[in-house]
């Protein structure tokens, strides 16, 4: 299929490590066809680690909590949007959701070609006509996605992935970085304790400990990092700490976030959006992971090491844990992981 002068729309909402797997398909398709208009569909609060994507067109911002609600006003915004989607006439609509609800905003789209996987939902073997036959399960989700272009005729893919920050952020995180004194003179290194669930964290006085090692044998500066609602788990950390880290956050954009972990040199931390945005931005990276699957999830850094030990429960639900005697982000030792930092910090000593 010839997409050149074609629109094209790929539909993803999920969360910010999620939205940030479609890059390296918005990379490979505009490589391949130059002349597409290629726009993207992402829940509201993902939408800053595509916006600024140069092969991105338009960036359309779904708000999942008021489509959500009961009432007028979310049935109008609904109807307006899916009147604004109609309008653009598109061509082609991939969905990596698969939902229902995404499944359904891609048919009322009237895009006559529209692309999902063969494993999504009832609803979407009803709305879509272009079926995707991988087993999610058996590679990384940007592979599981990629495929879905061979569906279109496409070949030849690159599992490329980037962030673009534009120079307001960049000012910005110089701001903080001059506030909080950080020196060039000794690696950055950005430790994350948090994640969207609390069976995907590595204990606080783990994370303390390793620090406290990082600073006495390496000579490291300390960014300990996290996002909304993670105070709590910084805090814990720090206490732990013999002195504060060089900068500790919770309050940075995702883009400045992402900015502030392109000038590190090392990344450590959970399985979570940040080690992506890490990636994203060129970042080594040393991830922990417990009840996900890492061949599936792992960012995808130029140096990424990962530690997991495979509990026989691995791809539970994360709601609650069966077996706290062997609770599987506990498996993993300060050890092990500060051997996989020396890898990445000083690769000459080994």
């Amino acid at each position: 299929m010839d997409l050149n002068g074609k629109r094209i729309l790929i539909v993803k909402l999920r969360y910010i490590g999620d939205t940030l797997s479609i890059v390296p398909v918005v990379e490979n398709l505009k490589r391949v066809s130059p002349g597409s208009r290629l726009d993207v569909l992402v829940n509201r609060g993902t939408e800053p680690v595509v916006i600024h994507h140069p092969s991105i067109d338009h960036t359309w911002v779904y708000d999942y909590g008021l489509s959500k609600k009961l009432g007028y006003r979310s049935i109008r915004y609904q109807v307006d949007l899916i009147k604004s989607l109609r309008s653009v006439r598109y061509d082609v609509v991939i969905d990596f959701t698969h939902g229902d609800r995404a499944a359904l905003i891609c048919f009322l789209t009237g895009a006559p070609v529209r692309v999902t996987h063969c494993h999504a939902g009832t609803l979407s073997q009803r709305l879509m006509n272009r079926f995707v036959d991988s087993d999610p399960a058996a590679g990384h989700i940007v592979d599981h996605q990629l495929a879905s272009l061979r569906v279109l005729g496409l070949e030849g893919f690159e599992p490329t992935l980037s962030l673009h920050v534009p120079g307001p952020v960049r000012r910005s995180v110089d701001r903080r970085v001059g506030r909080a004194g950080l020196s060039d003179d000794c690696p950055w290194v950005a430790v994350h304790p948090g994640a969207r669930g609390e069976l995907r964290r590595w204990r606080s006085e783990r994370f303390a400990e390793l620090i406290e090692r990082l600073r006495s044998d390496v000579s490291v500066s300390v960014l300990l990092l996290g996002g909304p609602g993670e105070e709590d788990v910084l805090e814990e950390v720090q206490a732990r700490l013999e002195r504060p880290a060089e900068l500790c956050s919770s309050d940075m954009s995702l883009l400045e976030l992402g900015e502030l972990l392109r000038r590190c040199s090392l990344f450590i931390g959970n399985d979570s959006a940040p080690g992506h945005l890490a990636a994203a931005a060129g970042c080594p990276t040393v991830s922990l992971f417990g009840p996900t699957f890492p061949h599936m999830w792992r960012p995808l850094a130029p140096q990424g090491q990962v530690l997991f030990k495979d509990p026989p429960c691995c791809g539970c639900r994360q709601e609650a844990c069966t077996r706290s005697e062997a609770w599987c982000m506990d498996l993993i030792g300060v050890d092990e992981v500060w051997d996989c930092a020396m890898r990445i910090l000083k690769p000459e000593a080994l």
